[in-house]
């Protein structure tokens, strides 16, 4: 498997990290900039709608029209700023993407110091008077947010994983969500959210990733002076926490006015991202659903036409494991015991080459994407950085190809059903017993 790039990590100052990514295929430098914190209630909706302001512009440039002018005068640049979360991570996630300076015909040396220059003004000086964000676009922001927040309601199949997520993990931060609760909105005023985010600018983790074909000698002398305000030590990140089942069992049914329902049925593995039984983790759950070549793409849809969709996915840095299909209500208990029956012969070690094969193929495939997928090779890097699992995508590959049966078997019996949740509906609609 071919490598995904050269990587150079250097401490830029107190809790301030640079992580530099050398891929000779881009022809534009990306810079990310992470600022996070573990998942708090009511923090998670400071953070949230900081992110909102942080896209709204700069004391310079403090509204779309002259922000747009001025990232277009970058030979058309993009920018963006969002919350985001890993875990029980939550995270500010500011990005730049400039040309590389060496594709301009007039040798324009300036864009990426142009660029920095606005990445610095954005996190210390955003819209604003200095003493606040400004109240108007703070009022918009709650407005914009708490709407999309709403509107993931009508997102069923979204809506359904995190009703799981937050029944299955109740008190645990994890259920938490990175675009706050706007039931704290009203609270927050223009100028406590600005000294908020100069807290977080002096005391919390700061990453910054920079990706592209560039020489990392230079590229960290430029970064020397990025971050020159006073910082104090942050809080260790909070590390992976493994919740052991409890049980019993629980099932949740919640019912809509839907036509179609979504089951999601969760798992405790006791398996964190880093510990020796994760690649084999990852490759049960590829085995169990990670395409349509997977045992619950195979059993419920082609064989017994029971869903629309079926598919698995690990949560890794908190040890769970999701089966999500949409089905019809009426179908739910066959569909559940369906799903029990392949983890059932998982634990009991009647699993193919062939289903190895194919699940160590669709793997490899993802790892050599990460190559090409900035967003997702940002997001593999920022996992690594946090946990410091000694992951790489090529150890990781390694790792996963020397899995055998007896692993895949041992992995499955730590797999615990924890949670069965089942949104429901529609005229008539009945859940069969």
């Amino acid at each position: 498997m071919r490598p995904a790039g050269e990587l150079t990590h250097i401490p830029l100052a107190t809790g301030v990290f640079l992580h530099l990514h050398r891929v000779p295929l881009y022809k534009t430098v990306r810079i990310d900039i992470c600022i996070g914190e573990q998942l708090r209630q009511g923090r998670n909706s400071h953070l949230a709608l900081i992110s909102r302001l942080l896209e709204r512009g700069t004391r310079n440039l403090p509204d779309l029209q002259s922000l747009n002018r001025f990232i277009d005068e970058l030979y058309g640049a993009h920018y963006y700023a969002a919350v985001d979360k890993l875990g029980e991570y939550q995270f500010i996630h500011l990005c730049l993407e400039l040309i590389d300076e060496k594709y301009l015909a007039n040798a324009d040396k300036g864009v990426f110091s142009r660029g920095l220059f606005f990445l610095r003004e954005i996190l210390l000086a955003p819209a604003g008077d200095g003493r606040q964000f400004k109240p108007d676009y703070l009022s918009q922001e709650k407005y914009f947010l708490a709407r999309q927040i709403f509107d993931s309601f009508n997102d069923k199949t979204e809506y359904a994983q995190q009703r799981c997520i937050e029944e299955m993990c109740r008190g645990e931060s994890i259920a938490m969500s990175a675009f706050g609760d706007p039931a704290y909105f009203d609270a927050v005023d223009a100028g406590q959210l600005l000294d908020f985010h100069r807290g977080l600018l002096e005391s919390n983790r700061i990453d910054v990733f920079v990706s592209g074909d560039f020489d990392p000698e230079y590229m960290q002398a430029t970064f020397e002076g990025f971050i020159n305000w006073e910082r104090r030590e942050p809080d260790s990140v909070v590390q992976p926490r493994i919740k052991p089942f409890l049980g019993p069992a629980r099932e949740i049914f919640e019912f809509q006015e839907l036509q179609q329902a979504q089951m999601v049925l969760g798992y405790r593995t006791s398996i964190l991202y880093g510990m020796e039984n994760y690649p084999a983790l990852v490759l049960l759950n590829l085995v169990l659903g990670g395409d349509g070549q997977s045992r619950l793409f195979k059993h419920l849809r082609e064989e017994e036409g029971l869903c629309y969709y079926a598919a698995s996915h690990v949560e890794a840095l908190s040890g769970l494991l999701f089966v999500v299909a949409a089905i019809e209500s009426a179908t739910y208990h066959r569909a559940k015991t369906i799903i029990e029956r392949q983890i059932e012969s998982l634990r009991r070690g009647y699993i193919e080459n062939y289903e190895i094969e194919s699940a160590r193929s669709l793997l490899q495939a993802r790892l050599l994407g990460l190559a090409e997928d900035r967003e997702a090779f940002f997001r593999f890097q920022l996992r690594e950085e946090l946990i410091g699992g000694g992951q790489s995508p090529e150890k990781l590959w390694r790792s996963v190809e020397r899995v055998g049966i007896d692993d895949l078997v041992r992995v499955a019996n730590h797999l615990k059903a924890d949670t069965a949740y089942l949104l429901h509906g529609g005229v008539g609609a009945k859940i069969a017993i």
